[in-house]
């Protein structure tokens, strides 16, 4: 048990960093650019959400028990490895999409990045705190326990990823929808009779 209260710890630790350095973009943005410390905001956050589920998934697919209680290589069929790692894959690429869009469609204030994001996140957090609450709860004192007892440690990373996606939105958000109204529509051109 006191293993996992200094896991707890250190992963609280290692996710206060991050939130920290989230406030620190913020607070240099505050009369700058807020799509861009938004979008490197959500990269914080994106790493932050590798580490815990899809780092993982890919990790356990990939070495046997001996090397991780939780190794599945040798344990369970290749068809159900297959699985791991190709969600895995899809979910650090989901990831990347996200960073993509935040670094790209956000920070030139479009709209409908700024609901992309919304969306994956809204998503992404769903799972997570269902994943907490009812299925493992990563040392979080309220939700299931496991069969084994076992409550295991992790949630301030969860909750840290969460956190700093949701106030890199919240902190774009005027600005999005400002700066999105002001550009001038594609399909308006300019002319003589039109203004």
């Amino acid at each position: 048990m006191a293993t996992v209260s200094f896991a707890n710890l250190g992963i609280g630790a290692w996710a206060a960093v991050w939130i920290a350095v989230a406030g620190v973009v913020a607070y240099r943005a505050r009369r700058g650019d807020r799509h861009r410390a938004a979008a490197w905001m959500i990269t914080v956050a994106a790493f932050l959400a590798v580490q815990e589920d899809p780092a993982l998934c890919i990790w356990y697919a990939s070495v046997p028990p001996s090397v991780d209680p939780d190794g599945v290589l040798g344990v369970v069929h290749a068809h159900s490895r297959g699985h791991m790692l190709g969600s895995g894959v899809f979910a650090v690429a989901g990831l990347a999409v996200a960073v993509w869009v935040a670094h790209v469609a956000l920070r030139r204030g479009e709209r409908w990045a700024w609901r992309a994001l919304l969306a994956y996140l809204l998503l992404g957090a769903a799972v997570d705190i269902a994943q907490v609450l009812f299925i493992y709860p990563h040392g979080f004192p309220v939700g299931a326990t496991p069969a084994d007892g076992v409550r295991g440690f992790g949630w301030p990373q969860i909750a840290a990823w969460i956190a700093i996606w949701s106030f890199a939105l919240w902190f774009s958000r005027g600005e999005a929808v400002t700066r999105a109204g002001r550009k001038p529509s594609l399909t308006h051109r300019s002319t003589p009779e039109n203004g």
